[in-house]
């Protein structure tokens, strides 16, 4: 019995890390749509009425995670993570045509200031998941290797 208790302390911090890179990997989706759409915006800076787009992820990932961890409470043990895996397999970054900010005299809404400001806060969301990924998967391959 100890064993196997033992065993599955072991194993366990393996399949949380499993559906913590489940998580990082959505984000990164995510980031990396918005990041395309800052870019495409600063390459449409000078498009005469030309309205900026804005990628949101976060409130659907947030909530996606919240009712994960309640179905995972009430269902036990191995759902949680197929669970996620499936919510997180559908969820997809919304695009959304930004029409409330002040528009320019040529009808273009766009801001180079503000977009490379979004494009190096967005860059620096993305490293630093890309870190924490890196990071997890190296724990991995040392738990597996023993090493």
């Amino acid at each position: 019995m100890l064993g196997h208790e033992l065993e599955k302390t072991m194993i366990n911090p393996l399949f949380d890390r499993n559906k913590v890179n489940l998580v990082i990997q959505s984000a990164l989706d995510g980031y990396s749509a918005r990041h395309r759409a800052i870019v495409n915006n600063i390459a449409n800076v000078d498009t005469p009425g030309y309205q900026r787009v804005e990628i949101r992820f976060e409130e659907r990932l947030k909530s996606a995670l919240k009712a994960s961890s309640a179905e995972g409470i009430v269902s036990g043990d191995g759902v949680e993570s197929s669970s996620l895996f499936e919510t997180l397999k559908h969820l997809s970054p919304t695009a959304r045509t930004d029409f409330s900010t002040p528009v320019r005299a040529d009808g273009s809404n766009v801001s180079i200031d503000r977009e490379m400001a979004e494009l190096a806060k967005n860059g620096g969301r993305m490293n630093a998941l890309t870190e924490l990924l890196i990071r997890n998967y190296r724990d991995l391959k040392t738990a597996v290797l023993g090493r």
